[in-house]
């Protein structure tokens, strides 16, 4: 996966000592191009015939989803384990307004994979310029930044290329096969990873390890400390490519509307709205090889619901 985020601060209180992740509830809401397939009248000179139209509009939309980080390699409180290190995991994502996946018996949960970069701060947590080197104390960290990172499948991004008959569109009308991505009708590729970026709050919850006894060898007690990223909102942005039916797409080009996609080739919009990230300390605690299933189980969905996306190189 790309390397091109990294250190998230993650630690979780009551995780069990094998659990390696952490799992947070993702939100995002957003506004997207909305194709819509219709049959109207057209007229030509004199006359007039029922014909098959496509046209674009824009309507409100929204992903929900589960998202598993690591934790920290190191999970004794320092900075020095937190700060340059890579976390990548993954996203388990449903859209809303997604209501053609079942109709057209197709999977409607992707599994994508996600990367992060956190930082965490605070007002009281200052450096003083002359020293040498300085570690504040993580306690007075209360401030938390993040950006969060993941890639949606288009149509073309599907294997095999993901398509539904147009009949579930218009059924007395003729089979045509119609590009359905991640994003719904006509959405073809993803150029654009979707970022989100915002703002929010982190803790520090320590927990401890008892001793144990053994005729060979005594285990010491331990203890550790770390930094979680309790929430985070702020905004999300992406852009996918779109293709319309019969390789003409209704988006014209802005100074030269004349170039209408004419040639077949895709044409671009974005998604623009707000997102939210919360600790989920029920799914956290979890084993790791038991996260996924309990997952599904909340998407009220099996792995034959799930479509597998690794993207990120």
């Amino acid at each position: 996966m790309k390397k091109i985020l990294a250190a998230l601060l993650v630690g979780a209180f009551g995780i069990s000592a094998v659990a390696k992740s952490v799992v947070y509830d993702y939100r995002a809401t957003f506004k997207r191009v909305d194709p819509q397939y219709k049959v109207r009248t057209v007229k030509e000179s004199s006359s007039s015939y029922k014909a098959v139209t496509e046209s674009y509009g824009v309507t409100s939309d929204s992903i929900t989803g589960y998202i598993i980080l690591p934790v920290c390699t190191d999970c004794d409180g320092s900075l020095d384990s937190s700060v340059g290190d890579n976390f990548e995991g993954w996203a388990y994502l449903v859209r809303k307004g997604d209501k053609l996946s079942k109709k057209a018996k197709l999977p409607y949960v992707v599994k994508t994979e996600a990367s992060a970069e956190s930082a965490i701060f605070g007002k009281d947590a200052y450096i003083v310029g002359v020293t040498p080197s300085y570690t504040p104390d993580v306690k007075k960290m209360k401030s938390a930044s993040m950006i969060l990172v993941f890639d949606l499948p288009g149509a073309n991004d599907f294997d095999p290329v993901r398509t539904i008959d147009g009949k579930l569109l218009i059924s007395n009308a003729g089979s045509e096969d119609i590009y359905f991505g991640a994003m719904g009708l006509d959405h073809t590729y993803s150029p654009w990873l979707v970022t989100n970026a915002g703002f929010g709050t982190v803790k520090v919850v320590s927990g401890s390890e008892a001793a144990t006894l053994g005729f060979c060898d005594n285990t010491p007690g331990s203890s550790w400390s770390c930094s979680i990223i309790q929430s985070i909102s702020g905004s999300v942005v992406g852009k996918n490519e779109y293709a319309g039916m019969c390789h003409m797409t209704p988006m014209w080009d802005l100074c030269d509307p004349a170039n209408h996609m004419l040639d077949g080739s895709d044409a671009a919009a974005p998604i623009a709205g707000t997102w939210t990230l919360k600790y989920n300390a029920s799914l956290s605690k979890l084993e790791d090889s038991a996260k996924e299933a309990a997952i599904l189980k909340k998407l009220k969905a099996s792995s034959s619901d799930m479509y597998l996306f690794e993207s990120i190189d």
